[in-house]
Parts: structure tokens; sequence; C-alpha cells
């Protein structure tokens, strides 16, 4: 019996951003399952963002009308249904004095908006922590398609989480493929068997290692529970 995988879906808005920033970034971000829409003006954001509640808020470092200060005050309210969200702050290399000043009250991470879309995701899913994840090196199997052949790629795992990890690997399988793994947890927790997908490569510049990043579908068995009572010895 293989138990499937559910992730919630995680909700993202960007605010004010230029649609052509918003159109390189969003492709990336869905990769992760994440629901990703895009406003351009502040006024109907606002509206949206105390009514429904949203994870992840991406904002234009450039002025609204009114001080960054206003309108952080304003999705921190008590009265906002997204008061408890990731706020993160896109802007030009000249423009984020601002922001910069406000982190930690109300601005959770600044970034400029010509960084890499990769390295972007790799800080919202740093900032969200869906699952807490353990700096594990495990062995691990892989089986997958690498160009036009399947290929079995014996790997090491970098971190590992309930629900996924990042493998140390050269070989990169195209991103939204499937593939088979067997993960050695240990002498007493033994294999577990499932599969996942590939949702995005790591290079040393963004994620620190060659590898590629799985998410998992499903796992054989009590697979699961076996994987989440090893972690649990491992995650702080």
């Amino acid at each position: 019996m293989e138990v499937h995988i559910v992730t919630k879906i995680r909700r993202i808005i960007a605010i004010g951003i230029e649609h052509v920033v918003f159109e390189r970034l969003a492709p990336v971000l869905r990769r992760d399952q994440f629901d990703v829409d895009w406003i351009p003006t502040l006024e109907a954001a606002l509206i949206l963002v105390t009514e429904q509640p949203f994870d992840i808020l991406i904002l234009n470092a450039a002025p609204f009308g009114e001080p960054l200060e206003n309108v952080l005050g304003k999705i921190r309210s008590h009265e906002s249904a997204s008061s408890g969200a990731v706020v993160m702050v896109l802007g030009k290399p000249d423009g984020l004095d601002r922001a910069r000043a406000l982190k930690g009250r109300g601005v959770n991470q600044v970034m400029l908006a010509s960084d890499p879309p990769e390295m972007i995701r790799e800080r919202i899913a740093n900032l969200l922590e869906v699952a807490p994840r353990a700096k594990l090196h495990l062995p691990i199997k892989l089986e997958a398609a690498v160009g036009k052949k399947d290929k079995k790629l014996f790997c090491q795992t970098e971190n590992l989480s309930s629900s996924g990890m990042l493998v140390r690997t050269r070989h990169q399988p195209e991103l939204g493929s499937t593939v088979a793994f067997s993960i050695q947890l240990s002498e007493n927790a033994g294999t577990i068997f499932g599969h996942g997908e590939m949702v995005r490569h790591s290079e040393p510049e963004v994620g620190g290692i060659d590898g590629v990043g799985i998410r998992f579908l499903s796992i054989s068995g009590n697979g699961a529970q076996r994987l989440e009572n090893h972690l649990a010895g491992h995650v702080s």
C-alpha cells in the first residue's frame, strides 16, 4: 500500500511589482505547488489581503503613494486576514534602504527584483519552513529519466523532511518528472520506498550544492510514519 502525501497549498500574492518580474518568478514558485497571483495596484491588493488569508506577500519597494510603514500597518493589523503572512520586499539597488530599515518590524526579507528567481524561491521556502528539515546525509537510490534514458542514480541526501528532500547529485532530471526512490534511514528504521516529483535544480551559487529538490508524492506501507519517527530525533 502507498500512502499519498498531501501538501498544503500556500498562497502568494505579488503586489505592485513589475509584471515582467512576476512572469519570471511565478513559474518557479508554482513548481513548489504555491498558488501565485499578481495585483498591480495597492488599493485593490489591501482589500484582498485584509479579507482573505495569504501566506506570502511580495511587495514592490517603490513608493505606493503612501509610506511603506502605513502599508505594513494595514497588513499587520488585527483585522487583517493576512496579518501573519511572510512579507518580502523586492526593488532596485538604490530603492531598498527604507525596506531594510523595516526588517524585523513588518518586513521579513528584502531582495533585489533582479535576483535569480531560484534564489528568491529558496529564501521564501526558508522563511516558510513548510516542514522542518534535518541535515541528514543518507544513502539514496533514484530511478529517473536522465536525457532520453531511464537511469539509476546512487546519491546522498543533503537534507530531509516529511514532505521532501534535497539530494546531492550532478545529474539533473527534467523538472516535473516523477522519480522512484529508496532511502536507507538507519539499521533500526530500515529503508523507505516511494515516488516523488522533481521541483527544482540546486546549484552552488543558489542552493549551495549541485543537486535536485524532490517533493514526496507517495511513500509505501508504513514508511511515512517511520520517516516521521526518524526525523523526530534529528529536527530541533
